[in-house]
């Protein structure tokens, strides 16, 4: 046998072998993707089923009203209650991608051990350990400290929740619909898959829901002020804008992602 001819069956066993192997990658990828996409799909669900109380939360705590000054406060009364508590520390930190702005307490039961300020002004930045601060408490959250007169809103507060857990939701809907299809379809063709590469169309699908799921960012923000129903509103207007320039970029990706494996030679 020829130099060439044993060189030739060494590269088509070496593809052959190749060819095995991604074949098992996809198999094994693809039901995990499965998986994984209807444990998203179903976070999607129950987060989405959570969105009306939410809602309800903050409508509450809107119309909440301090406690009365005299008398107990009946454990069941929704209002807004005034708690003592003592300074334990404080953690400013600024970085360019990375703030932090915590404020560490003790007290009674109701006086958690640390709260995030959200910002360090207008209080934060002034207060020491040992100093004594009035905390407004609604429900299990604090949303406020005070101290001379001096009040600052923390970021423990049912404001906003309702939206980012749709946002969030609907960024779970987005990896959890493509994980189901991508994998199932990745795990039927695994063989042609392994020779053939993944088809520009499922790569395609792929781009669009990573920025399917990134558009909650921008529909969140908007959120803000119009809603949960403005989250989702906002994100189905930006579903057609993301497939428009997924699908013009498609071609830029056929080369690489369409392209068959070069058959192994004839012995």
């Amino acid at each position: 046998m020829s130099k060439k001819r044993v060189t030739a069956s060494a590269r088509a066993a070496k593809r052959a072998l190749r060819v095995r192997r991604l074949t098992w990658w996809h198999r094994i990828w693809g039901p995990a993707a499965v998986l994984l996409g209807v444990a998203a799909a179903t976070a999607t669900v129950v987060l989405l089923a959570s969105v009306p109380g939410l809602v309800a939360d903050v409508r509450a705590f809107r119309a909440a009203r301090p406690c009365p000054i005299t008398g107990p406060v009946a454990p069941g009364l929704d209002c807004l209650r005034s708690v003592p508590a003592t300074v334990e520390g404080k953690v400013i930190r600024e970085q360019t991608k990375n703030n932090e702005y915590t404020l560490m307490l003790r007290g009674s039961d109701r006086v958690p051990a640390s709260l995030d300020m959200g910002w360090p002004d207008p209080l934060l930045r002034q207060l020491n350990k040992g100093d004594t601060v009035t905390l407004t408490v609604w429900r299990d959250y604090t949303t406020a400290v005070i101290k001379d007169g001096v009040t600052q809103e923390s970021a423990d507060t049912p404001l906003g929740e309702p939206e980012f857990i749709t946002a969030l939701a609907l960024a779970l809907l987005a990896v959890g619909l493509y994980g189901i299809y991508a994998g199932t379809v990745a795990a039927r063709h695994a063989a042609r898959y392994a020779q053939e590469g993944l088809p520009v169309p499922l790569v395609t699908l792929g781009t669009q829901a990573f920025w399917s799921a990134l558009a909650a960012l921008p529909a969140v923000m908007v959120g803000d002020l119009t809603g949960p129903v403005g989250v989702l509103m906002t994100w189905l207007a930006l579903l057609p804008l993301i497939r428009l320039i997924a699908l013009r970029l498609e071609p830029k990706s056929r080369g690489r992602h369409s392209r068959p494996h070069p058959r192994a030679h004839r012995a």
